[in-house]
């Protein structure tokens, strides 16, 4: 059954009181499944399985919940995997699978990219530190090689922009950061934070996101951000009837 139908489905199920009903843990479980398929997501949908797991523990499935929170990772930078984690019980956190995960997510919510790239590309060096937490660096591209579309979503996230021939027509979750971020940035740490981009790719992001090359386009001017910082003075009036109360409560000094 398709991802559509089934979430059709599963939106009228889970309606009012009949939202952590424990028999919908099975359709609830084949929804991930065919998010993961079709590279599809509902937040709801995610969320309301792992909260039907912590109230029904015996039907607790960590294959669904790796899926949940690889599908979380997804759409950053949203808070859904900030709230998935929330709902996973302390007593299922000591899970080595789940850790991979949580690392994995540590250094993508910290926007470090070019991190993640060399994950990805099988080029990262653990370090021989006792609290370096990828000290098998060629499990995490195994973790989500099934899931379809996860290294693009990271990326990007599905926009309307028009198709330029390498197919980056869609709004980068890593270009919003540097966005906000960086003021300039080197057209090599570009390239890197963005996974190796080329030349022409790293163009024609910079274009789109109105990026100025300077230098010979060795580095691009994003943005002014002096400009879009605006102070704020509050100012809060009270009135005496406000204290009056207060005041008239105040007891007055000890004389001796």
């Amino acid at each position: 059954m398709s991802f559509e139908r089934l979430q059709r489905d599963l939106h009228e199920a889970i309606e009012g009181v009949n939202r952590y009903n424990p028999e919908n843990v099975s359709d609830l479980a084949a929804c991930v499944q065919a998010m993961v398929a079709e590279n599809k997501y509902d937040k709801d949908i995610v969320l309301t399985i792992l909260k039907l797991y912590q109230l029904n523990p015996e039907k607790y499935d960590e294959a669904v919940v790796r899926q949940v929170l690889l599908k979380t990772l997804m759409v950053l930078p949203s808070s859904d995997f900030a709230l998935a984690k929330c709902l996973i019980d302390t007593n299922r956190l000591g899970s080595q699978e789940l850790r991979r995960i949580f690392d994995l997510g540590a250094v993508l919510e910290s926007c470090n990219f070019a991190v993640f790239w060399k994950l990805m590309k099988g080029t990262y060096k653990p370090s021989t530190n006792t609290t370096e937490p990828f000290k098998v660096p060629s499990e995490i591209p195994k973790m989500v090689k099934n899931l379809v579309g996860f290294e693009d979503s990271i990326k990007h996230c599905k926009s309307n922009f028009t198709r330029i021939p390498f197919e980056i027509n869609d709004f980068s979750d890593a270009c919003r950061v540097i966005s906000v971020t960086f003021q300039n940035i080197e057209k090599k740490l570009l390239s890197r934070l963005l996974g190796g981009a080329s030349d022409k790719e790293v163009t024609a992001l910079a274009k789109k996101f109105g990026w100025e090359a300077k230098e010979n386009g060795d580095v691009f001017f994003v943005a002014n951000h002096e400009g879009t910082i605006k102070t704020r003075n509050i100012d809060e009036k009270i009135q005496f009837s406000h204290v009056a109360d207060l005041l008239t409560s105040i007891q007055p000094p000890l004389t001796h």
